[in-house]
């Protein structure tokens, strides 16, 4: 009996010891998991902190990219508005072009007639003195007067 005596107060011992350990051990175990608990507090924090702030930069990101897009499309709204005021721009140039062209040949037109109209009213004139002169001789013929015109006193005389 007595070893079984002393087999409980070993076997006590050693279970007051296992029990101490497994004290120690949990209230180790405790202290490492509160630990991690604030670690991880922290943790989940600052991700908050994080993507709150990765939020907020997101969102003025999309703003500015909005606002770049509206620029984008309104300078490319400016840019067609100039390629329109570029074209109407050649076109007046073009016509103005062709109208300058157009007064000269105009012009070449003008002198060119005023040309021709004037060497035509010379022959008119000429023609008209001798139509003058023919009638004249005509009507001298008919009421039986023959006259002959001298030309030049160096050119000789006509035989009737």
């Amino acid at each position: 009996m007595k070893r079984i005596k002393q087999f409980e107060k070993n076997v006590t011992k050693k279970l007051k010891g296992f029990d101490n350990k497994i004290k120690t051990s949990f209230i180790l175990i405790r202290q490492d998991v509160d630990e991690m608990q604030t670690v991880i507090d922290a943790m989940r924090k600052y991700l908050k902190e994080k993507d709150g702030q990765y939020t907020k930069t997101k969102e003025e990101d999309e703003k500015i990219q909005d606002e770049f897009r509206k620029d984008v499309d309104e300078f490319t709204q400016k840019i067609n508005q100039l390629k329109l005021a570029l074209s109407a721009v050649q076109e007046l140039k073009k016509e103005l072009v062709v109208k300058k062209e157009l007064a000269q040949i105009e012009d070449r037109i003008k002198t060119s007639f005023k040309d021709e109209i004037e060497s035509y009213k010379t022959q008119v004139k000429n023609l008209r003195l001798d139509l003058k002169e023919s009638q004249r001789q005509i009507s001298a013929l008919e009421s039986g007067f023959v006259r002959n015109k001298k030309k030049n006193w160096f050119f000789k005389k006509t035989k009737d």
